[in-house]
């Protein structure tokens, strides 16, 4: 048995002032992180080029990386489902950036509450924009479409979720040879700017549905079955994104409680927004398991960084 814990690893400015909190909220937590044995996996977004959670699930399929391409680039054609390698597959979700004194910023992808009916009409606005430009674009799901561009274009990739977390503006395509996407994709934005779902989500007090990201351009992957039970919690995801870290307090004891429910040699997997730290039972001989445990103190990774 395995749980994952997406957000339950604060930052290290955070994580000082949390801990106390965490010790008398979660006690079955702080049980397991004092008798696993802890493996910490540091992932900054800016080098794997996708959130520390992508990064886990890639990882968990078994994808490694490709020449030349960050780990990320990988979920490009891991959503569009190519599995044959050949052209590099790009993929684009739909995005709402913001403007601010600090510079661009782009909304976290789960908060968007994107209507099925909305990216449909959305997508049909924009259709005749591609007709003659060179690039191929189609729909894949909600808010995701498959885009096709020139072989020789070249994009540092990096997805949605992980440059929610970072300046846009260090991500923006610049190169020469995406001249023909950044072109349309301004004609896209000027669509968007007025268009009715984005009237309607401002009232409704959305964010405005008014950019692509586009990432990806790894070769089709087969990614291999998963073997061992695993499960995912997301107690924690929503508040620990938006900082919202007196809401992340009152979500523990809810979490220590769905922790004691699991068996004793289950792994745990926090994750947060640059490192990993997966919870192992130690592989000991029988006869030393008979013996005292021994403790981990696992407070020096949680408010040190490595």
């Amino acid at each position: 048995m395995h749980l994952i814990i997406p957000g339950s690893l604060p930052s290290y400015t955070v994580a000082a002032d949390l801990l106390p909190h965490v010790q008398e909220r979660c006690p079955e937590l702080v049980q397991r992180m004092t008798r696993l044995r802890a493996v910490v996996t540091t992932c900054p977004p800016e080098e794997t080029g996708c959130s520390a959670l992508e990064f886990l699930e890639l990882s968990a399929l078994g994808y490694s990386g490709e020449i030349g391409h960050s780990v990320g680039a990988g979920l490009g054609p891991l959503r569009a489902g190519m599995i044959q390698p050949g052209d590099p597959v790009w993929v684009a979700d739909l995005c709402s950036v913001a403007i601010g004194r600090d510079g661009a910023s782009l909304a976290i992808p789960d908060s968007l509450g994107l209507d099925p009916a909305h990216a449909d009409a959305l997508f049909e606005a924009v259709q005749p924009l591609w007709r003659e430009c060179g690039i191929s674009v189609l729909p894949i799901e909600t808010g995701r479409w498959r885009v096709w561009l020139a072989p020789d274009a070249r994009i540092r990739s990096i997805s949605p979720a992980a440059v929610s977390t970072l300046s846009v503006s260090d991500w923006w395509p610049q190169d020469e040879s995406t001249k023909t996407w950044r072109k349309l994709l301004n004609e896209v934005q000027m669509v968007w700017h007025t268009h009715p779902v984005n009237a309607q989500r401002t009232a409704n007090g959305l964010e405005p549905i008014n950019s692509l990201w586009l990432y990806g351009g790894a070769q089709g992957w087969k990614p291999t079955p998963r073997t061992a039970t695993t499960e995912y919690t997301n107690l924690l995801a929503k508040s620990f994104l938006e900082n919202d870290w007196a809401t992340w307090l009152d979500y523990l004891p809810q979490l220590s409680k769905q922790i004691s429910n699991l068996p004793e040699d289950a792994s745990l997997t926090l994750v947060g927004e640059r490192r990993i730290v997966r919870l192992s039972p130690s592989q000991q001989p029988w006869w030393q398991r008979l013996m005292p445990r021994r403790t981990q103190n696992w407070t020096t990774w949680w408010i040190r960084q490595n």
